[in-house]
């Protein structure tokens, strides 16, 4: 329902409508522009999407490439050919999703590999994902390879999902407590307190010091909320710096019980990125770099760095894996007892499986953990409100008396 305008690659003006007609756009004015590269091709080209400038900006969720990997996947096991099965795709998807599936359909029809193809959208398709298409593309096994990724892509969106939602219920209990505190301490105590001031009543400590912190929310709510700012500022530039995010990574590995959860999280995507590597042709090696890039915790990704340094230099992956003294015992034995088999791409999927499981069991008894936390700190917390506006009842009760 919007104008826009822009330019594409196209044979003729009619296959310029053809194009924007599979992209879901109605064409008013087609005429032809200047060469790609110019201001109008900068200005306007992120608007349709041309052959020879891929939309390197365009972003999919990772629902909708999981989706896709799956379609694709199904599709190609029938025996449909991959350029009516990228545009059955493409049929099915959002606008922004469906011009780069377009794109990648042209390019594959025009003689270009898949692989390569999907390289020229990396914020779409990572790394991880190319290779294992280029490998099932050179092994002629892309539909079982794309299979694979699928089961991958599907396994790792499950447990962040799992993740997700066991971080959701303590978030909202928190900013429920915090509410809950924040509204006693700004409109009730306040009144109370008046009550007893009106009357000459000797308040104590506990209630004094209630006072203080109302009236420090009450009066001096925007300094605080700077201060809260610049913390969360300056925690941030900390992080971004290489020695801030070895610290925070190395502390989140050693928090007494979710460093168990993170730990195991890891894991599983490390033994699951490698065993569907290592089951699309990929050698280790590579598996192993692209692993590294997969993992977000600076210390596993180093500990990565070094096992295929060792790899490369003749050592077992075990052995390497031990060294590091990140990864569970059991993940280094079942890697062994692979290497020696010949069958560690099966060992790392049973690693893999088994600390998913892991992870999602510690998820729940750790939410089941939380909640009466919670309730018992909203509990003290409440319990010392009511405690510093009791306490000069006494005092009250006496003044009355008299």
């Amino acid at each position: 329902g919007k104008a826009t305008k822009g330019s594409l690659d196209a044979e003729s003006v009619r296959g310029a409508r053809q194009k924007l007609r599979a992209l879901g756009l109605t064409p008013t004015v087609v005429q032809e522009g200047k060469v790609p590269g110019t201001s109008s091709t900068k200005r306007f080209g992120s608007a349709l999407g041309k052959g020879s400038a891929p939309l390197t900006s365009e972003r999919v969720s990772a629902r909708s490439l999981t989706v896709a990997t799956r379609q694709l996947a199904t599709l190609l096991l029938a025996g449909i050919p991959l350029v009516e099965a990228v545009q059955s795709m493409a049929d099915q998807s959002t606008l922004g999703f469906r011009r780069v599936l377009i794109d990648i359909r042209e390019r594959v029809e025009q003689g270009s590999s898949f692989a390569k193809a999907l390289g020229q959208y990396p914020r779409v398709f990572p790394r991880l994902y190319i290779h294992m298409v280029a490998s099932g593309e050179a092994s002629g096994k892309l539909d079982s390879v794309l299979e694979s990724l699928a089961d991958y892509l599907e396994a790792q969106l499950e447990l962040r999902r799992k993740l997700s939602s066991a971080l959701i219920y303590p978030i909202v209990m928190l900013c429920f407590c915090v509410l809950v505190v924040t509204g006693l301490l700004v409109f009730v105590v306040p009144q109370i307190v008046e009550i007893f001031t009106k009357q000459g009543a000797e308040l104590p400590l506990p209630t004094t010091i209630m006072i203080t912190i109302s009236d420090c929310i009450v009066y001096y709510w925007y300094l605080i909320g700077m201060f809260l700012g610049g913390m969360g500022y300056g925690a941030f530039r900390i992080y971004n710096t290489p020695r801030g995010r070895t610290l925070v990574d190395k502390m989140l590995l050693r928090l007494p019980v979710a460093g168990s959860l993170y730990t195991k999280v890891l894991t599983a995507r490390v033994a699951r990125t490698l065993a569907t590597l290592l089951a699309s042709g990929v050698g280790l090696l590579e598996s192993l770099e692209m692993a590294k890039n997969v993992v977000g915790n600076t210390l596993v990704r180093d500990a990565l760095k070094n096992c295929k340094e060792g790899v490369r230099e003749g050592r077992s992956l075990a052995r390497e894996l031990t060294k590091s003294n990140l990864f569970p015992q059991m993940l280094c034995q079942m890697v062994a007892v692979g290497e020696r088999s010949g069958k560690l791409e099966a060992m790392l999927t049973t690693a893999g499986t088994t600390y998913e499981r892991e992870a999602a069991a510690a998820i729940v008894g750790l939410t089941s953990l939380i909640e009466p936390l919670m309730i018992i700190v909203l509990g003290v917390i409440v319990l010392a409100i009511v405690i510093s506006v009791l306490l000069p009842m006494t005092s009250l009760m006496d003044l009355v008396g008299k």
